[in-house]
C-alpha cells in the first residue's frame, strides 16, 4: 500500500482489483485476510480525493469499492452523459433515466424518436439522503465536485414514469434490478 500513496498506476491497479471482488472468479475467500490492506487503501484514496486530483472519478469509484459498494463503483459515471434503465415498479414499462449536461429526466426511449415524453427528475434533498447516497454526496461536495454531487442528488432522487405517472426512487429501482449477487 505505500506505493499507492505516491503512484497513480498503483492506485489504479489496486482499485481495479478491489472493484472486481463481486465477480465470479472464485477468490472471494482471500478478502478476509486483506481487510487491513483494504482499510489502508481506503484511507489513501480518501486523502488522495481531498487533494482534488485529475483522476477524481476513478478514485471516487475505487473508494466506493473499498466500502463494499461494488454496485455503485461499477455503474457510476461522470454524470455528464449517464443513462440508467429501470422498470417502473408500478406498470413495468422500461424507463430511461438521463443524468447529464443535456438534462436530468425520465423518458420512454423510442428507437426512431429518441427519448419521448420527458419528465424532469426530482433531486433528493441532500440533507435527507442516508446511507451510501449520503456518503457519496458528502464526499463529492467535500472534494469540490459540484456537478457530481448534483448528479448524485438526482440519481438518489425521484422519477416520474412517463407511462403511468407514478413516482419512484431512481437509485432504489436501479439497485434492485442490477445489484450483483454476492
Amino acid at each position: 500500500m505505500p506505493l499507492a500513496s505516491h503512484s497513480a498506476r498503483a492506485r489504479g491497479l489496486a482499485g481495479l482489483i478491489v472493484m472486481c471482488v463481486p465477480s465470479p472468479h472464485g477468490c472471494d475467500d482471500l478478502l478476509p485476510g486483506c481487510a487491513d490492506a483494504i482499510r489502508t487503501f481506503r484511507e489513501i484514496l480518501d486523502r488522495h480525493l481531498r487533494s482534488r486530483p485529475d483522476d477524481n472519478l476513478a478514485s471516487f469509484r475505487f473508494l466506493l469499492a473499498t466500502e463494499q459498494q461494488y454496485h455503485w463503483s461499477a455503474v457510476l459515471g461522470d454524470i455528464s452523459d449517464d443513462f440508467y434503465e429501470v422498470a417502473c415498479p408500478h406498470c413495468a414499462v422500461d424507463v430511461t433515466i438521463a443524468i447529464g449536461a443535456y438534462g436530468r429526466y425520465s423518458a420512454i426511449r423510442d428507437w426512431h424518436l429518441g427519448d419521448v415524453d420527458r419528465r424532469e427528475l426530482r433531486p433528493a434533498d441532500p440533507a435527507a439522503l442516508s446511507g451510501v447516497g449520503r456518503r457519496m454526496h458528502e464526499t463529492a461536495v467535500r472534494d469540490g465536485q459540484g456537478s457530481l454531487a448534483d448528479g448524485i442528488a438526482h440519481l438518489f432522487g425521484h422519477a416520474e414514469c412517463p407511462h403511468c405517472a407514478s413516482v419512484f426512487n431512481v437509485a432504489e429501482e436501479y439497485t434492485s434490478a442490477n445489484r450483483p449477487v454476492m
